[in-house]
């Protein structure tokens, strides 16, 4: 299984993806992931965020809704969870990227890549982030400042907060992952996704 893969080659990553996926049980893969599959089609059908899309089985490949194929990007993620997903259940606890395995290598990296463009983006605008983080089906945590909980993929929650600033101290984010993450996608994964979430979120609002 690749679980440290690489992103520099993304058409390698997606190729060894594709052909680890091929290796799967689509029903245990199913299962494991909370997907569903479509054994007339052939196909595992992954919700992301608000899309819907359609993994084929043995070949890997990743189609939209529309009959498109995703992005590489996208399809290397979905695969991964595809890959990945052990089925074990979330657990509700909370914890920083630096905890996932290997992530403590990679902290300024994650805060660069997701946590600072996350604050620029709404630092000072909790207001249209909790509303864009509800659209993308989003629910309110009970954590100090905002913290929205956005289900990326079935099993891959991503909690986003905001601490508004004031006069006297600047705005703050953080990010973090559900304890079992490391059960549904490597970690380097972990790095791109709040980047793609704060994307959808930035669309919602045309920021």
């Amino acid at each position: 299984m690749e679980k440290k893969q690489s992103y520099f080659n993304l058409e390698e990553t997606l190729r060894q993806a594709s052909a680890s996926f091929a290796y799967l049980d689509p029903d245990q893969v199913s299962a494991q992931a909370g997907v569903e599959f479509n054994n007339q089609e052939r196909a595992l059908i992954v919700p992301f965020l608000n899309s819907k899309y359609f993994v084929h089985h043995p070949e890997g490949k990743v189609f939209t809704e529309e009959g498109e194929g995703a992005s590489i990007y996208l399809a290397i993620v979905i695969l991964h969870y595809l890959i990945t997903a052990d089925g074990t259940p979330l657990t509700g606890q909370w914890i920083a990227y630096r905890h996932l395995p290997g992530g403590d290598i990679y902290t300024n990296p994650f805060q660069k890549r997701a946590v600072i463009p996350f604050l620029k983006t709404f630092g000072d605008r909790p207001g249209e982030f909790q509303e864009a983080a509800e659209a993308l089906g989003g629910h309110r945590l009970d954590l100090t400042g905002i913290s929205m909980v956005v289900p990326v993929l079935p099993r891959v929650p991503i909690c986003f907060t905001i601490w508004p600033g004031d006069e006297e101290m600047p705005a703050s984010a953080n990010i973090l992952f559900d304890q079992a993450a490391p059960s549904y996608l490597p970690t380097e994964d972990y790095a791109h996704l709040p980047a793609i979430v704060n994307g959808a979120m930035k669309e919602i609002i045309k920021a």
